[in-house]
């Protein structure tokens, strides 16, 4: 069975980390196996909760672990994971000494999603013994483009297998040959191509399935609800759906109207004001313990 897959999103400074954080124990402690991730660079995680946390997940209770995702690792990762493919497709390289413009890919654009994104795949290859996954995310811009990877890369790479059929065409090259009752690729691009377009196929449907869950977080001033709003939209074009609306640091006993009415199809939770600094897990507990109903009611 997948494990639940919940994204904890917003604006910068509207308390994602800490509402992850809490929603993470409570779960915990309803006898959910539960890895918490923090995807944000800031990795506020580890001041929450006075720990220094790193890619190894840390057994900070009996049933939550928590990790942090060291971004410039999964970039490496990635460079040189691409620096040998080069080489390998282009054993020629040294020829005309490609090598002095690897270096160059470290600036590409949406690098650092893009590693956000292998992080991703590897946390759900090496994680499907938990119950709940919850994700920590990024401040609002760098979450969308992580969200957004996926669906332009397949526009993207459907574009390029649909120009490499052409070629092929053209050239009047035969791709596959048959070899007893099997069907052998020989155009390596195009076998190529196919797999990436499967592999971010994949990544689309978890954001769309049923087991992910998107918590938008939110305070109750107004350039807070403004991007929100702005953020449940910019999802909706790629259909993802808001599932939960959590309003945090609320003096006020009610949701405010206006998001009621905005998020008429989302849930909505009321985190209320601490009354204290929610730092170490002691007081995080406590926080819990002074506001059941709100986790009762918490996603499950």
């Amino acid at each position: 069975m997948a494990a639940q897959l919940y994204f904890f999103i917003g604006k910068g400074g509207v308390g994602k980390s800490t509402t992850s954080a809490v929603t993470a124990i409570s779960l915990a402690d309803s006898g959910q196996d539960t890895l918490l991730v923090s995807m944000d660079p800031a990795h506020n995680q580890c001041d929450i909760f006075e720990r220094v946390f790193s890619e190894k997940p840390f057994q900070i209770a009996e049933r939550l672990a928590i990790k942090e995702v060291d971004t410039d690792y999964w970039i490496a990762k990635y460079l040189r994971e691409t620096q040998a493919h080069i080489k390998r497709t282009y054993a020629y390289e040294s020829a005309f000494n490609l090598q002095k413009y690897f270096k160059v890919l470290q600036f590409s654009p949406g690098l650092e999603e893009y590693a956000l994104l292998l992080a991703f795949e590897n946390i759900l290859q090496v994680s499907d013994d938990k119950d709940v996954i919850i994700f920590d995310m990024a401040p609002t811009a760098l979450t969308l483009r992580f969200f957004s990877l996926p669906f332009i890369t397949l526009i993207w790479l459907e574009e390029l297998l649909q120009l490499r059929k052409k070629i092929y065409e053209k050239k009047e090259i035969i791709s596959k040959i048959k070899v007893g009752k099997r069907q052998i690729e020989q155009d390596k691009v195009k076998a190529k191509l196919e797999g990436m377009i499967l592999n971010f196929t994949h990544l689309r449907d978890h954001f769309r399935s049923r087991d992910t869950r998107v918590h938008l977080v939110m305070n109750t001033d107004r350039l807070s609800f403004a991007e929100a709003f702005r953020i449940k939209r910019k999802l909706a074009d790629i259909a993802i759906r808001v599932d939960t609306v959590i309003v945090n640091k609320s003096q006020d006993t009610q949701i405010p109207p206006e998001v009621t009415r905005e998020f008429s199809r989302q849930k909505t939770i009321l985190f209320p004001l601490a009354s204290q600094k929610l730092l170490g897990y002691e007081a995080l507990t406590n926080y819990i313990a002074s506001h059941p109903v709100v986790f009762l009611d918490a996603p499950n």
